[in-house]
């Protein structure tokens, strides 16, 4: 029995020590049970807060939308307005710029005609003087005055009816003296008629410069509520990134929320990119050419290059104007960036805001000439050849400009078909002393384009030989040079 006691006792131990390792194991899972649940606790708080704060979130972020669509439609419906108020004003522009440039020929004519003819007058009245004393030498001296009438018949051929008429009657003067000095006299009145009828042209024309210093004014009040729509459209700009923050935000934060990954589910839709088509034709094809120009004249970085031709390829206008506003407003150099947003609305249609950006582009007391024959190139474009000429004249008179003030004239001979013309100008402004490189360099590219236009594939070939030879990256000129080649050897 004793025995079995001992032999039952270690057993028994084993087991005792079994059960308070048991009971402590027991223990210590109650107590990570205890710090789980806690711990469960806390986050369903953490996550109940959660949801109250994207719920508040998403309601400012409707409210925000919706403000936004009503300053949207506002901002349409006036830009809308200034749209056609623009249109309005530029049309009155246009017709009393007509109506004064008219005004002003026919006063210079009238002007031109009573000079020439009282003139012509009184070398008639000497003449009549002469005929009573010395009838014989009349029809010679009457030949004479017909020459010296030669160059006023092409602006007064009411006088020069009357002289043929005086001419006719020349073997009747004997006695008709008295006669001619009447006709003589009614003549005179009848040119002091037509000065009267001049001074009344004038004092029209002088009218019609109030009434457009007036529209002046008006079209600077336009262009006051143009600025101050630009600065909403960039205040708009501002509120339109500051809810794509939040909303990347509310994305961030909500990302575990259910409802957050059923936004984020659905599909956005694919945004087609407008590419160049592989003969090189685009909407803006003129525009992205003189990017490339402007690049390694240092007018423009690569980088903001890169960025302007993508939006350009997107065709997204009013983006590519935003990106590009505040350096063609308040950067060093804005006058390139003024050309590039000009040339760019010009090509979209709007050459009301085309023209306002050139002339801004245009202001300064330090324009570069270059610069300058650019903004008259794009002018040519849209056919607005009065401007074209104005430049052309103050590149003639600006200091290395002679060479641009030749290249823009021949532009525009060509514009009218005077192709001839066009070589001969371009020809005489390689030989004007003086010149830069640069200039050099686009008159002979300008010929080498002539030559192309008229068919004269090997005189076009030698040009842009030359060029190359001065410039081998000038305007892209060994596509050209190859183009040009292909052409001969086919031909």
């Amino acid at each position: 029995m004793s025995m079995d006691q001992a032999e039952l006792t270690p057993a028994l131990e084993r087991v005792a020590a079994s059960v308070v390792e048991t009971h402590r194991k027991r223990q210590q899972v109650e107590e990570e049970l205890k710090t789980a649940a806690a711990a469960v606790a806390s986050l369903h708080s953490q996550s109940s807060s959660l949801e109250a704060s994207v719920v508040d979130l998403r309601r400012e972020l409707e409210q925000a939308l919706r403000v936004r669509a009503q300053e949207d439609a506002a901002l349409t419906k006036l830009a809308q307005e200034r749209h056609t108020a623009v249109e309005q004003l530029a049309a009155i522009t246009r017709e009393v710029e007509t109506f004064l440039a008219d005004k002003n020929r026919t006063a210079a004519q009238i002007g031109t005609q009573a000079d020439a003819t009282r003139a012509s007058l009184r070398g008639i009245e000497i003449e009549v003087a002469a005929a009573k004393t010395a009838l014989a030498a009349f029809h010679s001296d009457a030949k004479a005055l017909r020459e010296r009438l030669a160059s006023v018949r092409q602006t007064a051929d009411a006088v020069e009816a009357q002289l043929s008429e005086v001419q006719s009657k020349a073997h009747d003067l004997d006695g008709a003296a008295d006669g001619m000095a009447a006709k003589v006299s009614v003549i005179t009145d009848g040119l002091n008629h037509a000065e009267r009828d001049r001074l009344q042209i004038v004092s029209a024309a002088n009218e019609l410069r109030s009434v457009s210093s007036a529209l002046e004014t008006r079209r600077a009040q336009v262009k006051a509520a143009d600025d101050q729509i630009e600065k909403l459209l960039g205040e708009k700009e501002k509120q339109t990134t500051a809810l794509e923050q939040q909303m990347e935000r509310l994305s961030q934060i909500a990302s575990g929320s259910a409802e957050m990954q059923k936004i984020a589910a659905v599909p956005q839709a694919p945004i087609q990119e407008t590419r160049f088509a592989s003969n090189g034709e685009h909407k803006f094809s003129h525009t992205v050419d003189l990017i490339g120009i402007l690049i390694p004249l240092g007018f423009i970085g690569r980088d903001e290059a890169s960025v302007a031709l993508e939006l350009l390829k997107a065709g997204d206008v009013d983006k590519f104007v935003r990106t590009l506003w505040s350096k063609a407003m308040g950067g060093p150099l804005p006058g390139p960036y003024r050309l590039i947003i000009g040339s760019a609305l010009g090509e979209s249609g709007d050459h009301k805001g085309a023209m306002t950006f050139f002339s801004k582009a245009l202001e300064g007391k330090h324009v570069d000439p270059f610069l300058t024959y650019l903004v008259a190139v794009a002018l040519l474009r849209m056919k607005r050849y009065v401007d074209v000429l104005r430049i052309a004249q103050g590149l003639a008179r600006a200091k290395n400009g002679k060479v641009l003030s030749y290249n823009v004239e021949a532009l525009h001979l060509w514009a009218s078909g005077r192709l001839d013309e066009a070589e001969k100008k371009l020809t005489e402004a390689l030989t004007l002393p003086g010149h830069t490189r640069l200039h050099q360099n686009e008159t002979m590219y300008n010929l080498a384009r002539l030559a192309e236009n008229r068919g004269e594939a090997r005189v076009a070939a030698l040009w842009y030989e030359k060029l190359a030879s001065s410039d081998a990256t000038y305007r892209d000129v060994a596509l050209h040079m190859d183009s040009l080649k292909t052409e001969v050897h086919s031909a």
